[in-house]
């Protein structure tokens, strides 16, 4: 089996350009992996230069090969926005009845403080 180069998309300058890029090489990526998965699903033995080795997959690994074909396909169909959420925000502080919850804020700002610490105490 071989495995395949993932070269990056390049990103343009545009806001809408980058989004665009960004999705087109999360789907690309996201496709070689599941060919990759795919692969080793359907290949239960291999031969190189004509020798056959004899691998053979378990149970086990096709299983394990089939489940992560299947979360592949499901990353690659999902959106990176969720737009009904969005728009149920949206529609919120449009009418005014947005309320912002000050203590998910406050616990926010103190777990990224901590993890900031943390990270550079490591360092140290």
């Amino acid at each position: 089996m071989a495995v395949k180069n993932v070269a990056s998309t390049s990103v343009s300058s545009a806001g809408l350009g980058k989004a665009k890029d960004a999705e087109t090489a999360k789907k690309s990526g996201a496709s070689e992996i599941g060919s990759l998965a795919q692969g080793s699903q359907a290949a239960t033995s291999a031969s190189v230069a004509g020798r056959d080795f004899g691998v053979q997959l378990s149970d086990s690994g096709k299983k394990r090969a089939e489940e992560q074909k299947k979360a592949f396909e499901i990353a690659r169909n999902t959106p990176d926005v969720r737009e009904d959420k969005v728009a149920a925000i949206k529609a919120k502080i449009q009418a005014g009845t947005y309320e912002v919850d000050s203590g998910k804020i406050a616990d926010g700002m103190l777990r990224e403080a901590i993890m900031e610490h943390l990270a550079n105490s490591k360092d140290s």
